[in-house]
């Protein structure tokens, strides 16, 4: 008789301590002035600024003042979002646990809320509109091409860009011009938001070492050991494993009428005569993203594609891959044959896996994020967003922190023999650009 024989008949041993979940390191809640706002104020927070007047062309001439100047007011706005997740917990499930799975659902929830409100700070900033691409060369993301890496003239590029147009560094002087003596401290320097692979590129060596790698084996070699950055060109390199990664979704291949030639499994898009709107005889174009359920940013995206109607065909179907995990946004033609990105509006969005999207008029919903190549530009496989941030450049707005909310351990008219018990966070609030000049973003491929 084997021991698998015996199973049934063996004691289970469960080890006491839990295994740990994996560690993310989450920074961009630290990067945002917090505001807060009060009850009764409605979900929109207004934030004004008086724009620098103009300065005088002409000296003045006796006994004449001239004409008056004048100036405007800038308004920042940021309208709040609620968040939220909860959990059901049994009884039974309460009895017959090892781990206090109360506790334990407190803390899932907690990683869950940091996890949510990190992601929603990327997405503003994802949205801003000071944007270098690849080697700044190019004017858009799917125009990046391999060979456009972080480098210390990009990092130099950016550097005077934000000094130009006046993003005070974090700790000097910020707000209306100022004479600064010599010997003034000019701070501590930009923060710099990157992935793990932005800093091996920053620290790894080239054909002369170099620069910073030159730099640290003379001064600090123990930061090569340990691919500590520190502090390089006035840049505070801070490293997360929490920052999208934009990768293409299938193929760059024109798919035809199915999935096949879009070069993702199980995904199928067909045309039929349905009870849509859509022309006959008529091209449209449509694009499919990805977004992973643990990190929640719609990284994988294909590129454009397109599909013709028959004669009487007027319904789009799409058919989802069916891999767990995962949810999709399906973008569709605002007119026909669209071959940018503004020319596509989404239709459906966070669509679970092997669900079916009926597209049965032209879209008129938000743009899709960029592509990661094109159908000439193959050989990109990642592209990667590196966040610059001056001081005051973002805030965070919000009514209250995250709240967590935990129902009574007793009995109820909905639950009159306490079998159940929920627990659940919420947040309202939104991050927000305070001003466009001092944030920069940089989206490169990496070596």
């Amino acid at each position: 008789m084997t021991s698998s024989g015996l199973s049934t008949d063996q004691e289970k041993f469960l080890v006491g301590k839990l295994l740990d979940r994996s560690y993310l390191n989450l920074v961009m809640g630290s990067l945002c002035d917090k505001l807060q706002m009060r009850e009764g104020a409605g979900k929109t927070a207004y934030m004004v600024r008086y724009k620098r007047m103009n300065v005088p062309m002409a000296t003045l001439t006796e006994g004449s003042f001239g004409a008056s100047s004048t100036f405007t007011l800038e308004e920042v706005t940021v309208t709040l979002d609620q968040w939220g997740d909860w959990l059901e917990i049994s009884d039974v499930a309460q009895l017959t646990t090892k781990h206090p799975v109360m506790q334990q659902a407190q803390l899932l929830l907690a990683d869950n809320a940091a996890r949510v409100m990190d992601r929603e700070i990327c997405v503003v900033l994802l949205a801003g509109t000071n944007v270098i691409f690849g080697d700044g060369s190019v004017t858009d993301r799917q125009s990046i091409n391999e060979t456009m890496t972080i480098s210390d003239g990009l990092l130099k590029d950016a550097r005077a860009q934000l000094a130009n147009d006046g993003a005070p560094a974090y700790g000097s002087p910020a707000g209306d011009a100022k004479e600064v003596a010599s010997g003034f401290s000019r701070g501590q320097g930009y923060i710099l938001v990157c992935g793990p692979e932005i800093v091996n590129d920053i620290s790894s060596p080239s054909v002369s070492y170099g620069t910073f790698v030159s730099y640290a084996n003379f001064n600090d070699s123990s930061k090569l050991l340990t691919a500590e950055v520190g502090k390089w060109l006035n840049f505070r390199v801070l490293e997360t494993n929490f920052i999208p990664r934009f990768t293409r979704l299938g193929n760059t291949t024109i798919a035809n009428a199915s999935g096949s030639g879009f070069g993702v499994t199980g995904l199928t898009v067909t045309v039929s005569n349905g009870a849509g709107t859509l022309a006959n005889s008529t091209s449209f174009a449509y694009k499919v993203t990805r977004k992973d359920l643990l990190r929640g940013f719609e990284e994988t995206i294909s590129i454009i594609h397109t599909t013709s109607t028959g004669a009487a065909d007027d319904t789009f179907t799409f058919v989802l891959p069916s891999t767990v995990g995962y949810v999709y946004n399906v973008y569709f033609d605002k007119t026909s044959a669209s071959t940018t990105d503004a020319g596509l509006g989404l239709v459906s969005a966070n669509n679970a896996a092997s669900s079916t999207v009926t597209v049965l008029a032209v879209a008129t919903g938000a743009q899709p994020p960029g592509s990661v190549g094109s159908s000439t530009n193959t050989t990109i496989s990642l592209i990667h967003p590196v966040f610059i941030v001056a001081q005051s450049a973002l805030a965070w707005c919000g009514f209250y922190k995250p709240k967590m909310m935990l129902s009574p351990n007793t009995a109820t008219k909905d639950d009159p023999l306490a079998q159940k018990r929920t627990i659940g966070y919420k947040f309202f609030g939104k991050a927000v650009i305070k001003d466009q000049t001092r944030l920069l973003r940089l989206e490169v491929a990496n070596a």
